[in-house]
């Protein structure tokens, strides 16, 4: 099974008299062409910014950076977390949200508050921006998009 080589580009520049999008834009067009010369056939992903931005849920690389600072999640709080952002504004069933529980058993589908248990670690681990996450009583979990959280996603290939 071959992989296609995958490159994940941030590109914040602050004071650096960069005026506009469009110059952000240009620079990181430019980023890509210089790797699909050096690595044919990479796939791009592209965050564009020209302050920094507090958190980044980068699913490509499957990382979350806070602040500068990568967040330690374990897979099946990724996996939560990616299903959400995914979604924006979409209430997840927690029934879902157990599928992706690799460690869970029949008795934790009935029973169990495994999901609830990782939301509460996602929350705790993503600090400030743990609100991002909001509860449906009843039914499941929904993110709510905030203007500091940035989602990388892919990102097709620009024509010229």
């Amino acid at each position: 099974m071959s992989t296609t080589p995958e490159l994940v580009l941030v590109v914040q520049l602050s004071n650096t008299g960069v005026r506009s999008s469009t110059d952000l834009a240009a620079l990181a067009d430019a980023l890509r062409e210089t790797a699909q010369d050096l690595v044919p056939g990479v796939s791009t992903h592209t965050l564009l910014s020209s302050t920094p931005v507090p958190l980044v849920i980068d699913l490509p690389a499957r990382d979350v950076i806070l602040d500068s600072s990568r967040v330690p999640l374990s897979h099946t709080e990724f996996e939560i977390l990616s299903r959400l952002v995914r979604r924006p504004r979409v209430v997840v069933s927690r029934s879902v949200l157990r599928e992706l529980d690799p460690a869970s058993s029949d008795i934790d589908h009935r029973r169990g508050r495994s999901v609830d248990v990782h939301v509460s670690r996602i929350r705790t681990k993503l600090g400030r921006f743990g609100q991002i996450i909001t509860t449906v009583r009843g039914t499941g979990y929904r993110f709510d998009p905030d203007p500091g959280v940035h989602i990388v996603e892919p990102l097709t290939r620009r024509s010229a």
